[in-house]
């Protein structure tokens, strides 16, 4: 049985320019960090589910 594929939208003349525009506006905004503590809580996270058992 066959699937359709459904079209993709292609954006053309001004919405296209706006959205590269906006594209590369965000591509140069800095990147935010996580901080030593919530690493250390994601860490200890990571720890617990690794050891996590069903009973």
């Amino acid at each position: 049985m066959a699937i359709t594929i459904k079209n993709i939208p292609v954006l053309e003349g001004a919405t296209a320019e706006d959205f590269v525009l906006r594209a590369d506006k965000n591509a140069r905004k800095a990147t935010p960090r996580l901080s030593v503590t919530a690493k250390k809580r994601l860490q200890k996270v990571l720890e617990k589910s690794r050891s996590f058992q069903f009973k």
